[in-house]
């Protein structure tokens, strides 16, 4: 008897230390998503689809990280992310000067929604009580507010449409006010009087409606365009939808494995339902995203790269508008982007994700990293790799004065 017990005793030892070693082989996997909504949004939408893919990939963890477009660039070559989901034409950019490997596309189309056949575009607006702009030839010498240069939703899907009807935005527009992200800064401006015109993407203007930021009779459509299967208002042609890409850093066998666990999303799980998307299909053709970019990089003056490296107030103050109008959509296009991180960044404005607070939380309860991870049900490892994050961004040189620069964040 005492010799069974001892057999069956070895056995669990065996187990527990063969589960502790697969705990310690995970792998912390960096999700960079192009957050044009704000932080919070990309989080909300997107953390609990790779909450889900993780459940399905053993020694894989997946942190969704919400970047700005010079956030994307600056993070890919840093190598501080794995994988990125954007739109085709920011992907294509990119493409051009990294080693990226698309992998799977978003379906957009889900029942209740408006349908899209899983393509977006963009739309031009003016305030509705604007009679002096009824088309689009009429905001030549007018002021258009759009999100960077090289936003494609929030300008270049535009400015196309525009070149292509014989207005060249940098040449015949009085200026061109970049805000950057979110989107809402654009609308506001529209709506405000602050500019004549505005671009977004599609179903931005929807959504702020049913958000109440603005009342659909405020705003009037240029150039409305019906595409049977595609509902949500539209000035501009349709470009497939957002891609999901792997950098060179991750080993085939984890692309091709969470690949297949994309796909397998349907529409109706709860990830999907919370990310209000339909699923996942292969990588769509990039020749309408690629004769896109022609177009606009052809009406660009000489010398003028597609990069989004002037800030909204520098880029407005440039484009000729009135000092105190600037600094008036520049505030104002900050509290949109302040309200959207307010739930997940510390008084003094460093950015915590979702499991770096989680994990400051249970730091300032007293835990050990070992318990810590017992109670999250990750490895001490991973434990500590954010611990160490954490550490960097407030600039502590230990826990104790962790603890006391964090003491906002802890509160909260």
């Amino acid at each position: 008897m005492l010799r069974l017990a001892l057999i069956v005793l070895l056995a669990l030892t065996g187990l527990a230390g063969a589960a502790e070693t697969t705990d310690q082989l995970r792998v912390l996997r960096k999700v960079g998503v192009l957050a044009y909504r704000g932080d919070e949004a990309a989080l909300m939408r997107w953390q609990p689809t790779f909450d889900a893919v993780e459940a399905e990939l053993p020694g894989i963890e997946l942190e969704v990280v919400p970047l700005s477009l010079d956030g994307v660039r600056s993070a890919l070559s840093r190598g501080e992310i794995d994988y990125l989901f954007t739109n085709p034409g920011h992907l294509y950019r990119l493409v051009e000067g990294t080693r990226l490997f698309p992998m799977v596309s978003v379906r957009s189309d889900r029942e209740d929604y408006p349908q899209t056949g899983n393509r977006f575009g963009a739309v031009i607006f003016v305030r509705a009580d604007n009679e002096e702009i009824k088309t689009l030839a009429d905001l030549k010498g007018r002021r258009l507010a759009a999100i960077a240069p090289d936003a494609f939703g929030g300008f270049e899907v535009g400015a196309a449409t525009l070149v292509r009807n014989g207005i060249n935005p940098w040449r015949d527009l009085e200026s061109v006010v970049f805000l950057g992200f979110p989107h809402d800064g654009v609308i506001e401006a529209v709506v405000n009087g602050t500019v004549d015109a505005g671009t977004v993407r599609t179903g931005l203007l929807e959504a702020a409606v049913k958000a109440g930021k603005v009342e659909a009779y405020q705003l009037r459509i240029l150039n409305p365009l019906r595409v049977p299967g595609f509902e949500p208002a539209l000035s501009t042609e349709l470009m497939p939808e957002w891609i999901f890409s792997a950098t060179a850093s991750v080993p085939e066998t984890e692309r091709r494995a969470l690949a297949i666990a994309l796909l397998s999303l349907d529409g109706d799980h709860p990830a999907a339902e919370a990310g209000h998307y339909g699923g996942w299909t292969t990588v769509p053709s990039d020749a309408a995203v690629r004769a896109l970019l022609r177009t606009v990089d052809a009406a660009r003056p000489s010398g003028e790269t597609p990069i989004s490296a002037i800030s909204g107030f520098l880029a407005v103050i440039a484009g000729g508008v009135p000092i105190i109008i600037a600094m008036l959509i520049y505030w104002r296009s900050r509290q949109a982007m302040q309200r959207s991180d307010t739930a997940l960044s510390a008084p003094d404005d460093v950015y915590l994700t979702p499991r770096e607070r989680e994990i400051l939380q249970l730091v300032g309860n007293g835990m050990t990293t070992k318990e810590i991870a017992r109670d999250l049900g990750i490895s001490p490892k991973t434990v500590e790799f954010h611990r160490s994050h954490l550490m960097k961004k407030y600039e502590a040189s230990n826990m104790a004065e962790l603890i006391r620069k964090a003491g906002g964040a802890l509160a909260a």
